[in-house]
């Protein structure tokens, strides 16, 4: 190991000796300012409060069960992200969110677990755990290999590692200055995770006759689409949101209309949720989440996938039964053809 690769692993060792020892995320962003990065991160901005990081981490441990926090501010061209045992800046939904030019996130836990995210414009090329680098996910998954190459991986402290790491990638050196003076620091409502993708999805309807769950296999994608559809809006129905602008577009959408931008919809799902634990805890609040979490894994790209998640959710609402969504999905199959 070189002495270059030395000095940078000592200057981010104060890491282990500071207020976010144990377990932390760092964020860093470019191309945007300090509010931006907060919006993109899914801050609620009007409760936002300046607040050194002693008492930010007091904060953060205070509300972990309730949401997530995060404290911004500038260093140089970049703006440093500081959640304490938080990890929304590694998520790829936070960053492609926030990499309109490019972002960095170092992430670990008290359990020992480590990411190492580096997106740009929107795209998460490389992201691994710093014991295994060699496994590799993103877009270019091999774009950072020349500037991690000498780093001891196997040899060193993971987290030193990977503020060393972004320390080639951002120019700027691990300092305690970093957590010095005053942050604005604001609650987080997360973003919805991405429609997840699996390969056998049928696999996943109890509940439901095997003779339907044959014929799901069979269907169309005209059938299944219909059939998506026809549950989304019974559940929004029940829960009683069909008269939500975005939720009419949304439903719109699913019966042949124009296309509604997903992110729209994600913004709603978000926007209740946060209702339902802050700012207005209440059972109805609660049913109109998962309705409109219903209608959002509607709109997955892969029919079969959307009917098996929009069921999922579906079934959560109050007052809709396996045997109201087993009669509506039986109705749609084999009928007119979707418009």
């Amino acid at each position: 190991m070189g002495s270059h690769c030395v000095s940078e692993l000592e200057q981010a060792g104060w890491i282990r000796r500071s207020t976010i020892q144990e377990a932390a995320c760092l964020t860093f962003v470019r191309g945007a300012d300090v509010d931006q990065v907060a919006a993109d991160f899914g801050a609620v901005v009007r409760l936002g409060r300046v607040l050194d990081i002693d008492d930010f981490c007091e904060e953060a441990f205070a509300h972990q069960e309730k949401h997530p926090m995060i404290a911004l501010r500038r260093i140089g061209d970049w703006v440093l992200v500081v959640e304490d045992n938080g990890r929304q800046g590694q998520r790829p939904e936070v960053l492609r969110n926030v990499a309109r030019q490019a972002a960095v996130s170092v992430f670990w836990d008290a359990s020992t677990l480590t990411r190492f995210s580096h997106a740009v414009r929107g795209d998460v090329r490389t992201s691994f755990e710093a014991v295994l680098p060699e496994y590799r996910e993103g877009s270019r998954p091999d774009e950072l290999e020349a500037a991690r190459a000498d780093l001891p991986w196997s040899q060193a402290d993971p987290v030193a590692l990977m503020l060393a790491l972004s320390g080639r990638l951002t120019g700027l050196s691990p300092s305690p200055a970093w957590l010095a003076g005053d942050f604005q620091t604001f609650p987080v409502a997360p973003w919805p995770d991405d429609l997840a993708t699996v390969p056998d999805p049928l696999d996943r309807i109890p509940g439901f006759p095997p003779e339907l769950i044959a014929a799901l296999g069979a269907a169309t994608r005209p059938d299944l689409r219909r059939a998506v559809a026809a549950v989304a809006r019974h559940a929004v129905g029940v829960a009683g949101c069909a008269d939500d602008p975005v939720v009419q577009e949304a439903l719109s959408s699913l019966s042949g209309g124009p296309s509604i931008d997903r992110g729209v919809l994600c913004s709603v799902v978000r926007e209740w949720a946060w209702q339902s634990t802050w700012d207005r805890p209440n059972s109805k609040i609660r049913n109109q989440l998962r309705a409109a979490d219903a209608l959002r894994r509607a709109t997955h790209e892969d029919p079969l996938n959307a009917l098996v998640g929009t069921l999922a959710e579906a079934r959560q609402v109050r007052g809709v039964g396996v045997g109201d969504l087993v009669r509506i999905v039986a109705a749609e199959l084999g009928g007119p053809p979707a418009r």
